[in-house]
């Protein structure tokens, strides 16, 4: 592990808000997906049932991790986005980034490290997420462990969450140019108002950010079919994302 790897995760797991969110994401998402599974699967009306009805598609595994996986498709970029905002902004909000032009170790070494350590964290999350949805799912009689029918959800949630989280690191580089962590969580919210937009004119495929929503609700009669080129924008949109901001902190002068 090279010392900017070190240093950068030292103080990622040392970080509250990275616990907090870890803790939010891994923990209330099932929790949350298996209230709506239960609601959905009662006999019960009225504008909630009605609307929580709506939300699933198809049955057991397949409508309960679906669910799951709509809620993340907005929660994880959420969430992600504001570690990502909290790794790259606290330089400046604690006023350590003019520090950091003494190190030996170059800045854009310091930023590719916060961004290894961050997208090992958002799959770390993926894998967290689908596990945890696994048990809570069992326990909560959505169906039997192993089998087909719980394999294809499942996967799908965790490309969600993973793909998401990854496209929320963009977060960091507004969080770098505009040196703190409000410009950056002022672009998460902005971001998920287009990607509702952009879904609703039927062009959520295009837009990189909304694709991990649609990925979600595959099988749905209001789903759009992605093609391949519209899913393998996400990786990409996300690496340039990333090369910008490395390229900015090698580039950047101290305010």
């Amino acid at each position: 592990m090279t010392p900017a790897l070190r240093v950068e995760w030292l103080k990622f797991r040392r970080s509250p808000v990275v616990m907090v969110a870890t803790v939010l994401m891994a923990v209330l998402l099932p929790a949350m997906g298996l209230g709506i599974f239960s609601v959905a699967s009662t006999e019960a009306v009225g504008p909630m049932a009605a609307k929580v009805q709506g939300l699933l598609i198809g049955e057991g595994w397949n409508a309960y991790l679906g669910g799951v996986a709509q809620i993340a498709a907005a929660a994880v970029f959420v969430g992600a986005g504001v570690v990502a905002a909290w790794t790259f902004g606290r330089e400046h909000a604690d006023r350590t980034f003019p520090s950091l032009f003494a190190l030996a170790v170059s800045r854009s070494s310091i930023a590719s490290a916060k961004f290894v350590i961050l997208a090992c964290w958002v799959f770390g999350l993926a894998i967290a997420v689908g596990l945890v949805s696994t048990v809570v799912g069992i326990a909560g009689a959505v169906g039997e462990a192993g089998g087909t029918e719980l394999a294809a959800p499942a996967l799908r949630l965790m490309f969600v969450v993973a793909a998401t989280g990854v496209l929320a690191t963009a977060a960091g580089y507004v969080a770098s140019v505009g040196r703190g962590y409000l410009p950056a969580i002022g672009a998460i919210i902005v971001v998920v108002a287009i990607a509702q937009i952009s879904v609703l004119f039927g062009a959520g495929g295009w837009f990189p950010f909304a694709v991990p929503g649609l990925v979600a609700i595959t099988g749905s009669e209001a789903a759009p079919s992605l093609s391949v080129a519209q899913v393998v924008l996400v990786p990409v949109v996300a690496l340039a994302v990333m090369w910008l901001t490395v390229r900015w902190w090698d580039r950047a002068e101290v305010a």
